[in-house]
């Protein structure tokens, strides 16, 4: 009796039955937009101030402008050559704030890993896994770059709370949440959404229960994990929305 036959009476039902395989390949279809749309549901701000850190080209700030029309998107990106699309991209919004800077926990010039795929660019050096993912880390070259911390740019600009806080920084995570301590101690960053790693993609990379664990000290749940990504049958990345306890 094969699966095929079986579904043709299970959908009578209202369900069928799927393997491994079909669970795994979801991610790439219906659970695509999960993250963004529970932001909008946990953010009652209607004209929220977000934090795009790693914008690279610019398309979830503009996930974000139309999620939320009225929001404030502050949008940093330290690779030169893609922040002059995202730049550009975004010249006539008067409401993205753009900014060729990466957010780390120190206010200095720092070394920067360029890749063969520029999406994989970091602070940190890349590293073998095993997976097919290695091809695009490739180090093709080391930059400086400019580094900021988000206390220190939200004291300049006299900012008070940061409602989204968007990470997608290739091992720099936890790196940039040291450097916001004080609005963390404050409760001044409500939602989080961050690319979380459960695999060593680059050197001295910091894992999910690394972050989870910090985060939790200030007061931070994990609300879900969206768009999971696998490597030998095993979760290697994904992205995770973290809330505080009273939002």
């Amino acid at each position: 009796m094969n699966k095929a036959w079986i579904n043709h009476y299970c959908r009578k039902l209202g369900f069928e039955i799927h393997g491994t395989g079909y669970i795994q390949s979801v991610k790439k279809s219906s659970f695509k937009d999960d993250a963004f749309e529970k932001q909008k549901e946990l953010v009652r701000n209607t004209s929220p101030v977000i934090f795009d850190i790693g914008a690279n080209r610019g398309d979830v700030s503009q996930k974000y402008i139309d999620l939320f029309p009225s929001a404030t998107i502050y949008a940093f990106e330290p690779f030169q050559e893609v922040y002059k699309v995202l730049k550009d991209r975004f010249q006539s919004n008067m409401s993205i704030h753009c900014y060729n800077k990466g957010i780390s926990d120190t206010i200095e010039q720092r070394e920067f890993y360029v890749n063969k795929n520029a999406d994989t660019n970091s602070i940190l050096k890349p590293k073998k896994t095993g997976l097919s993912s290695d091809k695009q880390v490739e180090n093709q070259r080391i930059i400086q770059i400019e580094s900021e911390t988000l206390d220190h740019f939200s004291n300049e600009i006299k900012l008070d709370q940061i409602d989204i806080l968007k990470m997608d920084i290739q091992g720099g995570e936890l790196s940039a949440l040291y450097g916001a301590k004080n609005l963390l101690k404050k409760g001044a960053i409500r939602c989080i959404y961050s690319e979380v790693y459960f695999i060593e993609q680059y050197e001295s990379q910091p894992l999910f229960h690394e972050i989870s664990k910090f985060l939790y000290e200030y007061g931070f749940v994990l609300q879900d994990i969206y768009t999971p990504i696998y490597g030998k049958g095993n979760i290697a990345w994904g992205d995770a929305v973290f809330v505080l306890k009273d939002i």
